[in-house]
């Protein structure tokens, strides 16, 4: 009986005893969480820098709208462009990047550009640059707010227009809130941005 007993009692500690080694062996284990930061690739941070301004950028805070886009590629040919500098150094933030509207319809009518979105939110205005992927270069800008020319086109726009300055090829964009030119712009080239960037 005692030999019985003891065999139990052998058998009973060994099986508590590999109880436990597996228990503090659970414990030592790094959980998935703890490594989680070794695998992960971090998102591409762009930094525009000119002088003593420094810009960070990062591409994971940008929502994507066109899924084929390599964002990565289209800001790296858009940030040397002179509006893009000129909008970011006034506090503009990139808002999103997507499918361009519009086609290339006098060089070739199935290829369509990328246009990424600069905003302003204490104004509440944004400002598109197209980028053309397969010529690696920055296209036509543009404000996204209506066109007005005067009463005869109805009545004003509550917030802001966009008027061509007579004799020129420059848009102005007006801030109807404030009673002041917001931006004077063309195709190519920012020439004026409230408060302080050139001439209006």
């Amino acid at each position: 009986m005692n030999r019985k007993f003891r065999g139990q009692a052998q058998a009973t500690l060994i099986l508590t005893l590999a109880l436990l080694l597996l228990a503090f062996g659970a414990g030592c284990t790094d959980s998935p969480e703890t490594n989680a930061t070794e695998n992960v690739t971090p998102s591409p941070v762009f930094i525009y820098e000119r002088g003593n301004i420094s810009i960070p950028i990062n591409t994971s805070e940008i929502p994507v709208r066109r899924f084929d886009a390599n964002v990565t590629e289209v800001l790296g040919i858009l940030l040397t462009d002179q509006r893009a500098a000129v909008l970011l150094e006034n506090g503009w933030k990139i808002a999103s990047v997507r499918t361009g509207f519009e086609k290339f319809r006098s060089v070739d009518p199935a290829r369509t550009y990328v246009d990424v979105e600069f905003r302003n939110d204490e104004l509440s205005l944004s400002f598109f640059i197209e980028v053309d992927e397969l010529e690696r270069q920055a296209g036509k800008g543009r404000c996204n707010v209506p066109y007005w020319e005067g009463p005869y086109e109805g009545p004003r726009p509550d917030d802001y227009h966009k008027a061509m300055r007579e004799g020129t090829d420059r848009w102005s964009v007006y801030d109807h809130h404030n009673e002041r030119v917001a931006m004077v712009y063309n195709e190519t080239t920012i020439f004026y941005l409230y408060p302080s960037y050139g001439k209006e």
